[in-house]
Order: C-alpha cells, then sequence, then structure tokens
C-alpha cells in the first residue's frame, strides 16, 4: 500500500519528474511483469488513458495501448524507468492534486481510483501486483466507467 507519505514525495517530486533527465545506466536492473501488465496495467490504461494515447489520437506522441509503447515514451522521453517509481512521469501526472492543470487524466475526465494509482505505483516499482489490489483495481474500472463507455 502506498502510505500518504509516499503520496506526497510523489506529489512534490512530480514537477521535477516532470522534466526529469534521461534514466541513468545505474538505474536498478527491474523486469515488469508482462502477465501484469496484460491482466491489469493494460485494462487501466484502456479505459482513462488509450483515448488521448493510444492509435486514434496520440497527444504528446505518446501511445499507452500496448506495453512496448508505454516502454518507449512520448515527447518528454520516457514515462517512467522500471524500478524507479519516485522518477515517473506518468505516476507524477496521474498522482498531482486534481487542481494541477497537468493532472491525467484531465480533471474532466474520469479520474483514476486509489487501488488503480497503487497498481501501477507496485507494477513500476517492480513488484508483484497482490490479487487483491489487482481485483480492487479492476472493480473500480466496473464501478467508474470511461466517459466514452458512459455516452453509448
Amino acid at each position: 500500500m502506498i502510505r500518504p507519505a509516499g503520496i506526497a514525495c510523489l506529489a512534490l517530486a512530480a514537477a521535477a519528474a516532470l522534466s526529469a533527465p534521461p534514466a541513468r545506466k545505474d538505474a536498478p536492473k527491474v523486469t515488469l511483469s508482462r502477465s501484469d501488465f496484460s491482466a491489469v496495467i493494460a485494462p487501466i490504461l484502456d479505459a482513462r488513458c488509450v483515448s488521448c494515447h493510444g492509435p486514434k489520437k496520440v497527444k504528446g506522441k505518446l501511445r499507452l495501448d500496448s506495453l512496448d509503447a508505454v516502454m518507449k515514451g512520448g515527447k518528454n522521453g520516457p514515462s517512467f524507468v522500471p524500478g524507479r517509481p519516485d522518477t515517473s512521469m506518468l505516476l507524477a501526472r496521474v498522482f498531482l492534486h486534481p487542481g494541477a492543470g497537468d493532472l491525467m487524466p484531465p480533471k474532466e475526465e474520469k479520474q483514476l481510483t486509489d487501488a488503480q494509482k497503487e497498481v501501477l505505483y507496485t507494477w513500476i516499482e517492480g513488484r508483484p501486483i497482490p490479487a487483491a489490489l489487482a481485483k480492487s483495481a479492476k472493480d473500480g474500472l466496473k464501478a467508474q466507467p470511461a466517459k466514452d463507455d458512459a455516452n453509448r
């Protein structure tokens, strides 16, 4: 579970992460779980991010519709470095205060739940996603449909 102090650190580091230099070569070697990406992360990104960062629309040259695209990043470089959640541009954007201009998804769209944010943090950190947390994150997608889903 992300502690309030961790969230505060992420919020304080958000501005720095948004203009962070390229990842250092001494970054920890972390292998991200492809199965966690497919089962948990991709559905969250599909529901909250891909409408602006996918095959039909590519804001900031960032696509979030595949693991390879997520790893590549966008016009500002990689969206994160595996094992370094504290430098993640992706996490910085989703953890910003709702009044911040660079919040993602934009404040008029459905926001990620705390469980969904924690799942992203855990995955980027390189840890396995606990089953209960994965379930909570996925349940949040059912309870909070994407804006486009509500209009169908």
